[in-house]
């Protein structure tokens, strides 16, 4: 158990010695540590019959940055392209292709050459078709989750008042309205 000792503010490192992974017991001690949830409302700056208002909404955004995750990067074209070459059946093949085109060159000289040509073309097709498609899916994914992060809502408690927002939008501070929803098995 980590020792918090007696904050005068609330600091990142606080933050997430409240909030540790798979530390549920943990957490709750540092929390008891600290005084509770009202000795932590009181270092938020937060009033939890009323909640945040929206200057402090603000305060808290600029202080602790937005509630977003790091995007994830997109591979780049050339590197799904080399993915698909590293395929052990288009490997086989560039292999087929290169013997192909040495011992045809090597016995006809003038048009030897040529089924080992087509063999490379053809895998330079496929790995082309296959990273085209793999980098089209990774645009529209990212499309997709764009548009359903917009249509995400959570309900929290500011300035005296139930409010959806965007989970984007929540900061330090913010108190969530939590609801259960209950299924009536004996209907089903």
């Amino acid at each position: 158990m980590s020792s918090i000792g007696e904050p005068t503010e609330i600091t990142q490192s606080l933050l997430d010695s409240l909030n540790v992974e798979q530390g549920r017991d943990e957490n709750k001690a540092n929390l008891d540590q600290l005084g509770g949830v009202e000795r932590l409302c009181s270092l938020i700056g937060v009033d939890p019959h009323t909640g945040l208002t929206h200057a402090q909404v603000s305060i808290q955004r600029s202080r602790f940055g937005d509630n977003t995750f790091p995007e994830s990067p997109m591979s780049s074209y050339f590197e799904l392209l080399l993915a698909s070459l590293c395929d052990f059946t288009l490997v086989i093949l560039i292999g087929a292709a290169t013997v192909s085109v040495v011992i045809g060159f090597l016995s006809h000289p003038e048009d030897g050459w040529i089924e080992g040509t087509a063999i490379f073309i053809a895998v330079f097709l496929v790995s082309n078709i296959s990273a085209g498609n793999d980098y089209s899916k990774q645009l529209q994914f990212k499309a997709l989750e764009a548009s359903s992060a917009k249509d995400e809502r959570t309900s929290v408690f500011r300035e005296g008042s139930i409010q959806r927002i965007n989970p984007k939008d929540l900061v330090v501070g913010d108190i969530l309205v939590l609801q259960v929803y209950f299924l009536d098995l004996k209907r089903l």
